[in-house]
């Protein structure tokens, strides 16, 4: 069965995590790519142009939250949301003040996800996906958003 094309960077720190995330969206026909840090998941977003980013929050070098905020000053970014063991009301409420539109806690509820994800790809006007992937290259971050300026 074909890939749908919609791209996901999935950035959490932990290996067992990111394998099941991989396994389990790329079986939903999804494009996965993973990593395992702020800053490598950073470097990704520059290089290429992804449809939906989904963090952790707790992340080594930088948190989540932060690197939520860098995506989210990029115009015409894609949408981020958390994915996150942080499971109190204040965490979410971080998570969607730095920029995310869902907060998801873990352990994953994957039959509720797997009814939201779908969705964010439908509310793309049509085409808009096709253009983000064959027509430019991924949006440059603003030079503030560089890592060594985080840390």
């Amino acid at each position: 069965m074909p890939l749908t094309h919609n791209r996901i960077l999935y950035v959490d720190n932990n290996e067992d995590s990111c394998e099941m995330m991989k396994v389990l969206l790329t079986m939903q026909r999804y494009e996965v790519t993973v990593a395992r840090t702020a800053t490598e998941g950073l470097r990704l977003a520059q290089r290429t142009p992804f449809d939906l980013y989904l963090f952790d929050t707790h992340l080594p070098e930088i948190s989540g939250l932060t690197l939520c905020e860098q995506i989210c000053v990029v115009p015409h970014h894609a949408p981020v949301a958390f994915i996150s063991c942080a499971a109190y009301e204040a965490d979410k409420q971080r998570g969607l003040q730095a920029g995310a539109i869902a907060y998801f806690t873990k352990p994953l509820d994957f039959a509720a996800f797997e009814t939201w994800l779908p969705q964010q790809f439908a509310k793309a006007p049509k085409n808009q996906l096709a253009q983000t992937h064959n027509d430019r290259p991924a949006p440059p971050l603003p030079a503030h958003a560089t890592m060594d300026q985080v840390q």
